[in-house]
């Protein structure tokens, strides 16, 4: 992948932009009886695309689905600034989304490379997230702490963040 070169305000402008996209095209789907998957890659930094990031947002999309038991009703894949975007829409209301993100939590911490991922689920008009399950915060994938923790304090520079990520996303 080619890192473009470009003005900092220019570069948060599109990632805003690009997220707008994915919450348009996942509200075209959400109702009372779906609720959607959503598997974007932690990528630190600019530019959002990273080498092999198809390949490991594709191999969870597909593990998700297998482990949810039933393939998506229909799928959305956002490309844009902000970087690729899996969505999947499956059947189910509160307390299946619940369940489904134990799921997505376990997929993110059962292997290495799956920390490198955020795997959202959403419902009509929120995300559910750990704290709704009790579940612990991420963690850092360089130090072990709490991720937000670390980003908030600026505990790592972007290039470490990066190359630990490019590192992981080899392994898929």
């Amino acid at each position: 992948m080619n890192t473009i070169k470009t003005d900092t305000g220019d570069a948060l402008s599109a990632i805003l932009s690009g997220r707008e996209e994915r919450v348009r095209a996942r509200d075209r789907h959400l109702s009372e009886v779906l609720f959607a998957c959503q598997i974007t890659i932690n990528i630190p930094g600019y530019p959002k695309r990273i080498e092999n990031d198809c390949k490991a947002i594709e191999k969870y999309a597909s593990l998700f689905s297998l482990k949810w038991g039933s393939d998506p009703i229909c799928t959305e894949t956002v490309s844009n600034e902000a970087g690729l975007c899996w969505i999947g829409f499956f059947r189910g209301e509160a307390p299946d989304a619940q369940r489904a993100k134990k799921l997505a939590v376990s997929l993110e911490e059962g292997s290495p490379e799956g920390r490198i991922l955020d795997i959202d689920i959403i419902v009509c008009g929120r995300s559910i997230s750990r704290s709704d399950l009790g579940l612990p915060a991420r963690s850092c994938i360089l130090c072990g702490r709490t991720a937000k923790e670390c980003a908030r304090e600026m505990n790592h520079t972007y290039s470490d963040l990066r190359a630990a990520v490019k590192k992981l996303i080899e392994n898929i």
